[in-house]
């Protein structure tokens, strides 16, 4: 396990940013789409879901105990001063069992919930499935590697000194 001093922070790259907001908004948008020839009512639903649950784990799990936007003044997700306006309070410690849950079905479910539907249009899946299914593979295996947020679930590889 990698051992860093999480006051000398780094900030995000601007292809970072650029790469997680297309890879994020874009999978929902195709994620959308392939609902919405289905059902728009399930599209709308589908799209409340992905940003009410986004802003709901910004507010109360990962995000109130950033490092990088507490100290270094920066966020991957968001302009930081946005960010700062959405979470809730700054918190300290791991999430909780409920935190810990919220996380898992909002980033999750945002993947899962359209694929049965959108199983049918094989491009859409394979779009839908590259551009967010590879977001969530490149937080897991690139993102969480660097990020000095120890209370994400996600990340198993960074403890501060």
């Amino acid at each position: 396990m990698k051992t860093h001093n999480c006051k000398s922070m780094c900030t995000f790259s601007i292809k970072e940013k650029l790469y997680a907001q297309l890879s994020f908004n874009g999978g929902i948008i195709i994620g959308t789409y392939g609902l919405f020839q289905h059902s728009t009512t399930l599209a709308v639903l589908y799209f409340l879901y992905s940003y009410v649950g986004i802003i709901f784990l910004m507010r109360y799990t990962v995000c109130p105990r950033c490092p990088h936007l507490k100290l270094a003044g920066d966020c991957l997700q968001l302009h930081p001063s946005l960010t700062k306006k959405i979470i809730s309070q700054h918190r300290k410690g791991p999430l909780n069992k409920y935190e810990k849950l919220l996380f898992v079905i909002v980033l999750y479910g945002i993947l899962i919930i359209p694929i049965y539907w959108i199983k049918s249009s094989l491009p859409i899946l394979i779009l839908f499935l590259l551009v967010y299914g590879g977001l969530l593979l490149s937080l897991r295996f690139y993102f969480c590697r660097i990020c000095r947020n120890t209370s994400c679930i996600q990340n198993r590889y960074v403890t501060c000194s």
